[in-house]
């Protein structure tokens, strides 16, 4: 069985050879490489020249001098592809074992199986200055290897993914109507709605690098606005809304400013019917629990500090009606951080970043407001 293997790639020099150098040492060699190259500025194409003639499967490299979006390269790999499976891979994501490929695989021995991710892992300790930060704020995924049984999921990233062949044909081009993000959550749902599972086999892992777009703060803030502005997008299609507790944060924090200008009681309304309505707008949950009683658990936890923080000064309540999730998970990220790295430093700038990272994030969903709900739906 063919795997055709797609790696989006923009300026990765800096990682590029140790993903594909994963891939060459794979004890399964029934393979093809498709490098589509978005634009790059360095030196990606000699690091893939010097590749090809260390290897005896097929690589083929495709250049694009116009950004495409990920998307819209994952795109172009899929009308190369040859495989019955089809394999996405960042060029920041590099494949944990000799046997990752040969382990996924196996995977969709099962019929219902549509698409298979592996254990996403990002080592902060292996990670340099601000990178440690993030690292706990918003890259997704575990800090080391975890022992967890094979299991369905609710989505997929698209960035160490194995998809079967007849799911492409069937939905066809991912869509590429925000060229950053989104499109993961989007293909997600039109997988599971043609009856497909998305399974993860924590068997097997990958490490995620870091690409050349998240080395320095101002790139981490970029990355907030980016998975932040399209969020209505997947609630215009799907009704549910990605990044709802930062866009709530971000709501609530305007409420507070208007409470020392409008009347409480009207404000307080408000606020009361922004929290019922945020009960259906849950994203479902990637473990695939209950979202509703999620979200009525954080209601509870929003209301019990706002009724609190009420006592020592009114306006505070709609703060606390924001900022309890978040503080609570920056607050939990922070000491995980401490335990881990042993710093304070890099602890206090965890829980200091976890709050302006959320709040531009949901700032980006409240501006996206305007650009995808608002407006006409270019769905691909």
């Amino acid at each position: 069985m063919l795997v055709s293997i797609i790696i989006p790639t923009s300026n990765g020099e800096s990682t590029l050879s140790e993903v594909l150098n994963s891939i060459a040492v794979q004890d399964y060699k029934q393979i093809e490489v498709i490098i589509i190259d978005n634009g790059s500025k360095d030196r990606s194409y000699e690091i893939v020249q010097k590749f090809i003639k260390e290897v005896d499967f097929s690589v083929r490299y495709f250049r694009f001098e116009n950004k495409l979006g990920h998307a819209g390269a994952i795109n172009e790999g899929l009308k190369r592809a040859k495989g019955d499976i089809i394999m996405i891979l960042h060029d920041d994501i590099k494949l944990g074992e000799r046997n990752w490929i040969s382990s996924m695989l196996k995977i969709f021995e099962r019929k219902e199986v549509g698409v298979s991710s592996s254990l996403f892992v990002t080592y902060p300790d292996r990670l340099k200055g601000i990178n440690k930060v993030f690292s706990y704020i918003y890259i997704l995924g575990w800090h080391k290897l975890v022992e967890m049984p094979i299991q369905e999921v609710a989505y997929t990233g698209l960035n160490n993914d194995l998809v079967r062949r007849e799911i492409i044909e069937k939905i066809g081009a991912l869509d590429n109507t925000y060229p950053y993000s989104m499109h993961d959550i989007d293909f997600s749902e039109k997988v599971r709605r043609l009856g497909y599972k998305i399974i993860l086999n924590p068997k097997v892992h990958v490490e995620h690098l870091l690409s050349f777009y998240q080395r320095n703060l101002k790139s981490h803030f970029i990355k907030a606005w980016q998975y932040g502005f399209p969020s209505t997008l997947i609630l215009r299609r799907y009704g549910y809304l990605p990044n709802l507790d930062n866009f709530l944060f971000f709501i609530y924090s305007l409420i507070f400013i208007l409470s020392f200008f409008v009347n409480f009681n009207i404000l307080l309304i408000l606020s009361v019917i922004i929290s019922l309505l945020s009960i259906p707008l849950e994203q479902p949950n990637f473990y695939n629990k209950n979202k509703f009683v999620i979200r009525v658990e954080k209601l509870s936890i929003s209301y019990i500090a706002g009724i609190i923080l009420y006592t020592l000064f009114r306006n505070l309540f709609f703060i606390a009606l924001g900022v309890s999730v978040i503080f609570y998970r920056a607050l939990k990220s922070s000491i995980i951080a401490y335990k881990e790295l042993n710093s304070k430093k890099i602890s206090f700038q965890v829980f200091l970043f976890y709050f302006l990272w959320n709040f531009v994030n949901g700032a980006a969903v409240f501006a996206g407001i305007f650009k995808f709900l608002l407006t006409h739906d270019k769905a691909k």
